[in-house]
């Protein structure tokens, strides 16, 4: 049995993501925020489902600088998802959808590494690192952090050279089988269009959809997504 889609599930996924990042996070009401650089005040607003005058608030904040973003998380029906803009804040991600799964039916034991790579292990504190490289190339990675009963899973992302090879699925369940060392019922992660149709065979439930707005003042910069791309490698 897993949860449904609510604000207090939305901080859980704020609070895991922005532990595997390193990001400051903050919660404050119905607003779960996160510094996306130590020695800067560039923010990620990140809200459920908001009502117009909570979202406009936040939108006022996101606007005064154009490295902010704002983050709308909720239930493809919901009138915001059909938003192009909000306040002067253009959207510039709607391909990504937040998603559960119940750790009862995901593998409790390692999975066999594929021939040729090797594994790697790095625990951090409250979160973990996981490194599959063929010889000293990096061929994927993911990262996990447990908050309370859920492990949050993040920027699991192969390498081109690499594609193709069963990678993104094996480094998915050595993060699950590190989870369960954890006491955590459920899993979140968010999974970009390519990305669904793996979790979902893993067994992973789409959840809602995650809309990203930016100042229309940034340069074109866009963002792809929150957790498959991990930039050490994808060069």
């Amino acid at each position: 049995m897993t949860s449904e889609l609510s604000d207090a599930l939305v901080q859980t996924w704020v609070t895991g993501w922005a532990r595997t990042h390193g990001y400051e996070v903050r919660h404050d009401g119905n607003v779960h925020s996160a510094r996306l650089s130590a020695d800067s005040d560039d923010w990620e607003y990140v809200m459920f489902d908001p009502s117009e005058a909570d979202l406009r608030k936040a939108a006022s904040a996101v606007a005064k600088s154009p490295n902010r973003l704002l983050t709308v998380i909720a239930e493809p029906d919901s009138d915001i998802m059909a938003a192009k803009e909000v306040d002067g804040l253009s959207l510039i991600s709607d391909e990504e959808k937040l998603m559960v799964a119940d750790m009862e039916i995901q593998d409790v034991e390692d999975p066999i590494t594929p021939e040729s790579f090797t594994a790697h292990r790095e625990d951090f504190e409250g979160w973990t690192l996981f490194t599959v490289k063929q010889g000293e190339n990096v061929a994927a990675r993911g990262r996990m952090a447990a908050v309370d009963e859920f492990c949050i899973l993040d920027r699991i992302y192969t390498s081109p050279d690499y594609r193709r090879q069963g990678l993104g699925t094996f480094v998915t369940r050595a993060l699950l089988a590190i989870a369960h060392e954890h006491d955590v019922e459920q899993g979140l992660l968010v999974a970009t269009a390519d990305g669904q149709e793996l979790y979902e065979y893993l067994g992973w439930t789409h959840l809602g959809d995650v809309h990203v707005f930016g100042s229309p003042d940034s340069g074109g910069r866009s963002r792809p997504s929150h957790s498959q791309i991990d930039e050490e490698i994808s060069q």
